[in-house]
């Protein structure tokens, strides 16, 4: 017997899309998918959907129409260029849901373009996703929606077919979705990086690694991604569950807003610059926990190699990489935090939003409700950081390993106490991101 839910047309089989893809399929949706990968197309087949080998054949009579493609212009090029294009083929009031990460500017782009195409009846959704592929495979996504109110409700049900409980419907209009994305990728692509930094740090220290991991995923030092990645680097598997060129992307999206933005990002920039050198050492295409080689050149597998050791883990150097980690996912929450009040972003929607998705860490959750709420109740201070961060780079120091981006976070908590805010909380932290009109997070008087 024929399905009697929507059409639904999928644009983008790649990591993340094709588990979206599958998921809607087990939901018994008939999902028409599109990739350029043919053997991509072969597996789709073969769990239940309809490959298709143009975008105009993939969105025939679909009334949704998904894109999860790698970027923005991919997304234009599907859409709008040659006789292949899928605005050639969409039906009649078709709602588009875009799911790529892509620069803010580009959803009200693709709104304008359909409507000198004069196809302003399709019905635009801007909205990003997070979440990893196994939240992708199993429907249950952090996607951040926003555009039209009568796009939204048409997009509503497919929407929550693969976000379940996770979806964000975001004030603002088109944009506004993506312009969430960005602040959570400030987060991601900082702990990203810093998973392989601290694993890294952990091998050169001589650590046994999964030892170490069990511990630092305790520990104040924590994150979600340090959690999802580290993992990988602890088993031989060359599986790419994340290609490296993908947080490469979007952390360059991010610079490029703090820029747009006049609003600097001084981890994030560090981050880029790390990840810049991976892609130029070869690294683009594989998972990107294999970041962790970057920084040990000499012996890129040493973590997967420490991982079966019997050596008793010292607690000492332990701490020293949990000081590196806490102190870096302090300044990256602030960093969050401060540019998504920059671009208006409504800070408690965006606590409420990472404290549950990719982007979280321990710091985020602990130390962003006291931005929030203005009672700076931590026990540390600011100089406080100062001292711990020091006294693990200048152990990185002796053993001639970088810690990029803790090096960096230092001379944030430095320039706080510079500022003169050195005996206070060391959520004081945002404080360097105050401008003409003041705190961006103001404390209350004590």
């Amino acid at each position: 017997m024929a399905s009697q839910k929507p059409k639904i047309a999928f644009l983008g089989l790649g990591a993340m899309g094709f588990g979206m893809a599958t998921n809607l399929v087990k939901l018994s949706h008939p999902v028409t998918g599109f990739d350029v990968w043919a053997p991509t197309l072969q597996r789709f087949s073969a769990a239940g959907g309809t490959p298709s080998t143009t975008p105009r054949e993939c969105v025939r009579d679909a009334p949704y129409v998904v894109f999860m493609v790698a970027t923005a212009a991919q997304i234009m090029s599907a859409l709008f260029e040659g006789e292949d294009a899928a605005v050639k083929e969409l039906k009649q009031g078709a709602s588009l849901m875009l799911c790529s990460t892509g620069p803010p500017e580009y959803v009200p782009l693709i709104q304008k373009k359909l409507k000198e195409l004069g196809r302003g009846d399709v019905l635009v959704v801007d909205a990003p996703v997070s979440g990893g592929t196994i939240r992708a495979a199993n429907g249950t996504l952090s996607i951040f929606a926003a555009g039209e109110e009568k796009a939204l409700k048409a997009a509503d049900p497919i929407l929550k077919d693969m976000a379940g409980n996770n979806l964000w419907i975001i004030p603002g209009g088109h944009g506004a979705g993506t312009n969430v994305k960005m602040v959570h990728q400030v987060l991601a692509g900082i702990h990203i990086v810093m998973t392989s930094e601290a694993m890294g740090f952990v091998a050169k220290l001589g650590l046994p690694s999964k030892s170490a991991f069990e511990a630092l995923k305790a520990s104040e030092g924590s994150s979600w991604m340090f959690e999802n990645r580290t993992p990988h680097m602890l088993v031989e598997d060359k599986t790419v569950y994340s290609a490296l060129n993908i947080i490469v992307k979007d952390v360059g999206i991010v610079t490029a807003g703090g820029r747009s933005a006049h609003f600097p990002l001084f981890l994030s920039s560090a981050a880029e610059q790390v990840l810049a050198s991976s892609v130029s050492a070869g690294l683009g295409l594989v998972d990107d926990a294999n970041l962790v080689g970057l920084y040990l050149p000499q012996d890129p597998t040493a973590v997967l190699k420490l991982a079966s050791s019997a050596e008793s883990l010292s607690i000492e150097k332990l701490k020293l990489v949990e000081k590196a980690m806490a102190g870096v996912h302090l300044a990256a929450a602030a960093e969050a935090m401060c540019l998504g009040a920059k671009v208006g972003l409504d800070s408690k929607t965006m606590f409420a939003i990472i404290s549950t998705a990719a982007g979280a860490s321990k710091m985020f959750v602990e130390k962003a409700p006291m931005w929030l709420s203005g009672e700076w109740t931590s026990g540390k201070t600011i100089d406080d950081v100062v001292a711990e961060l020091t006294e693990a780079i200048e152990e990185a120091n002796k053993l001639k390993y970088p810690l990029n981006l803790a090096g960096t976070a230092l001379q944030l908590f430095q320039l706080a106490s510079l500022k003169g805010f050195g005996k206070d909380p060391d959520v004081a932290i945002a404080r360097i991101w105050d401008g003409p009109k003041g705190p961006l997070f103001p404390r209350k008087s004590s």
